[in-house]
């Protein structure tokens, strides 16, 4: 049975997708018969265009999130199947130093994607020792890496990078000057390659726990502890951005806290498989809702300033126990990144200072220009220990 399960999620998927694509399409027809209805009334003014224009962009940013929710659903079940078929071998998304993400990807693309056994060589070169975990981006394994002579750890790109080579490209590109950032606190990558149609990349193996753990056996932190985590997570921003990469993914699986507890910010240049917008090739939005900024959600251009708003949520979350944005979907959770206020931490958490929240609203402001414009003006402001 399972083999007749994995091929009705298939077909259900394709079938789901098409059904959105076909709404949305109607969807952007009653809109622009609108708009042609209200231009033989006569010009609309500049204002009227930029909200209609707006809000055609923000409809386009909700498929894109349904999608988002759909397919993430649909690859965590085919990949259940899968596993129990025996077909797929993969670790549980609690392993150690896998930062698991919920990003999108395209149905069933993960689950082709886990077929490394132990045993196995990549590339003549990486012998795989141990599933690490399953992310939106891929599967990720354990390795020994006989050309270093070490342990890395193994990330098998798929979803976009494979389907877009446009995407695939832009993501080597960005990689090659990702390894260039060698800083206590960012993860280092190592090489990225491809090897019969796998796309792979391979970064420092880091042992320890990601803060998203820390968070789900502690629930919050304590305001001393979290700024010990935000100044390292600083200065490893701070090293990117003079680096010219943008995260555009940070968030608490991709913090990783050690053994001796430094901090390690993961995956940067993974992320990178959008144009400057912030969009995929194919116009969906790649990022965790909980943690994105809003010009990111809409399809606007990224800058620093986004990974300035990502690490206030983050700051968030530790101070008060949740994210700032946080709905039943992912659909409601980006509208409320551009259209709600967050709560304020001191309503949440009355011990918390003044100081914290300040710091951390100004972070999660909606406007770029007001939040702070660099990470290290961020450190600069946090609370005295």
């Amino acid at each position: 049975m399972e083999p007749f399960f994995v091929l009705a999620i298939i077909f259900g998927s394709i079938t789901a997708w098409i059904s959105l694509r076909h709404r949305h399409r109607e969807r952007m027809e009653q809109l622009r018969a609108e708009q042609r209805r209200q231009l033989a009334l006569g010009p609309a003014s500049d204002e009227v265009q930029r909200q209609l224009e707006q809000r055609i962009q923000h409809l386009e940013t909700i498929v894109s999130g349904v999608d988002f929710e759909l397919n993430a659903k649909l690859n965590r079940l085919a990949t259940h199947h899968l596993q129990i078929a025996g077909q797929l071998q993969r670790a549980p998304e609690t392993t150690l130093g896998d930062a698991p993400t919920r990003a999108v990807s395209p149905p069933i693309a993960t689950a082709r994607m886990g077929g490394l056994a132990i045993g196995d060589r990549l590339a003549d070169r990486f012998l795989i020792e141990r599933p690490l975990g399953q992310g939106g981006m891929g599967s990720v394994y354990l390795a020994r890496d006989e050309k270093l002579g070490e342990s890395v750890a193994l990330k098998i790109v798929g979803g976009f990078a494979l389907l877009d080579p446009a995407a695939a490209d832009r993501m080597r590109h960005e990689v090659s000057v990702a390894r260039r950032i060698s800083h206590p606190n960012v993860v280092r990558i190592h090489d990225i390659g491809e090897s019969a149609g796998v796309l792979f990349l391979s970064m420092e193996y880091v042992s320890g726990s990601t803060l998203a753990d820390v968070l789900a056996r502690y629930g919050r932190l304590p305001p001393a502890r979290v700024r010990e985590v935000c100044v390292q997570i600083c200065d490893g921003l701070t090293a990117a951005h003079h680096a010219g990469i943008i995260h555009r993914d940070l968030k608490p699986s991709n913090i990783l806290i050690d053994e001796q507890q430094r901090v390690r910010i993961i995956d940067f240049g993974i992320a990178r498989l959008r144009d400057s917008s912030g969009m995929t090739a194919t116009g969906t939005v790649v990022g965790t809702p909980e943690y994105m900024a809003p010009e990111q959600v809409s399809g606007r251009a990224v800058d620093a300033r986004t990974d300035i708003y990502a690490l206030g949520a983050v700051l968030y979350h530790a101070l008060c126990g949740r994210p700032p944005f946080q709905a039943a979907t992912a659909i409601a959770t980006t509208l409320a990144q551009l259209n709600d206020p967050p709560t304020p931490p001191r309503a949440l958490v009355p011990e918390l200072s003044e100081t914290w929240e300040t710091l951390v609203l100004q972070a999660l402001e909606k406007d770029p220009e007001r939040r702070f414009p660099t990470a290290q003006a961020l450190k600069a402001r946090l609370p005295a220990p």
